[in-house]
């Protein structure tokens, strides 16, 4: 599973894009954040299969696609392996290693920001759209 980053201009964020696509893919996208004004629209979505398809569907219609790599950064810096970002993560993306260390796997991140605001010293953030 791969996330990716879509944006949509003025001039079709008003066609039902996502639906058409999975429609004409037949895969499942699952939408973890979206940011949809009348004119533009910035969606990150999950694309589990056939993603050379799916990415080349989206661009067909206008839409632009990223490869989003890292979506939970953490600032090794700040971080002082509390865990408050662990027990608050319900994806279950966050972990300690077994020195104790916190650990992300970006693939199971859900985008839902829980981890930023639990964090005591500010040292998680997630990656713009």
């Amino acid at each position: 599973m791969s996330k990716y980053l879509l944006e949509y201009s003025a001039d079709i964020v008003n066609s039902p894009i996502l639906s058409k696509t999975i429609i004409d893919t037949g895969v499942l996208i699952n939408v973890l954040r979206a940011d949809i004004e009348y004119d533009t629209a910035t969606i990150v979505v999950d694309i589990p299969t056939d993603e050379k398809k799916v990415i080349e569907k989206f661009k067909e219609f206008g839409v632009s696609v990223k490869k989003l790599d890292e979506i939970i950064m953490r600032d090794t810096e700040s971080c002082i392996d509390c865990g408050a970002c662990i027990s608050i993560c319900p994806s279950g993306a966050i972990y300690f290693k077994d020195d104790w260390g916190i650990e992300v796997r970006s693939e199971e991140c859900i985008q839902c920001g829980a981890c930023v605001l639990a964090c005591p010293m500010k040292a998680m953030s997630i990656q713009e759209i």
